[in-house]
């Protein structure tokens, strides 16, 4: 499916240039939190929301069997393109991880998913399809951006503004940040310029996120590990054995 935020699809391309994340060093992190709950090298994951893949791929390089599930199709199709002939032990597909089916998997990863999931019964119905898709036993992995931090940070630099030179043209990304502290939620103006062969091209784009109230283990933010101890039908939210936040760096 065509996802209408250009970042998701004229520009999935680009995603990986624009967005740095220390990937091998957050997927270290990760490693260890399964292995310290049992889902070792060999057990299967579900990386919920998965973008370019860089996650699954480097869970998969680590051993683990990641199945890569994003609404977006571009992003899958740049999924694919950088993971190229890696490994039977990883695979893409387009999906809604709202409503993911019923399977037995030994882990799920959500990672910079939850922020753009506004509404409170679609929240909901993600840790409802995060419990369909985990065995008993399971680890749930995610991580959520709280509100107080956020909005300092954004009222202190409200503009992020990124060029790169590229196989395509020079890429020019630009985003504005308001605050509306009354909902918690970030008004984001996002601008691609395209510059190549002398014509100069724009894409704009506007969306909501959301942040979470500060939970007194982060100024930043956490990643929530969550081992699932009753059977999936019960409710994720339900059914926590043990819950461990670490900061966001």
């Amino acid at each position: 499916m065509k996802d209408p935020r250009p970042f998701y699809s004229e520009f999935a391309w680009a995603y990986d240039l624009l967005i740095d994340r220390p990937v091998q060093k957050e997927c270290a992190a990760i490693a260890a939190w399964l292995v310290e709950r049992g889902v070792v090298p060999g057990s299967t994951l579900v990386d919920s929301g998965c973008g370019t893949g860089r996650y699954a791929i480097e869970l998969s390089r680590r051993g683990y069997r990641v199945r890569g599930i994003d609404r977006s199709a571009d992003l899958i199709e740049e999924a694919m393109r950088c993971a190229g002939t890696r490994s039977p032990q990883l695979s893409f597909e387009v999906g809604d991880i709202l409503t993911l089916p019923r399977s037995n998997d030994d882990g799920v990863i959500c990672r910079g998913v939850l922020n753009d999931v506004i509404e409170e019964d679609d929240r909901q119905s993600a840790f409802a399809a995060f419990a369909r898709v985990l065995r008993t036993g399971g680890v749930l992995i995610l991580d959520v951006r709280e509100w107080e931090a956020t909005a300092e940070r954004k009222d202190r630099e409200p503009l992020f503004r990124k060029r790169v030179d590229t196989d395509r043209g020079r890429l020019t990304f630009m985003s504005v940040t308001e605050l509306d502290p009354p909902t918690r939620r970030l008004l984001v103006r996002e601008t691609h310029t395209l510059e190549a062969d002398g014509r100069e091209r724009s894409w704009d784009y506007e969306f909501v996120m959301r942040r979470s109230g500060r939970d007194g283990s982060s100024g930043r933010g956490c990643a929530a590990v969550v081992s699932c101890d009753t059977p999936a039908s019960r409710h994720t939210t339900q059914s926590r054995r043990d819950t461990q936040r670490t900061p966001l760096n």
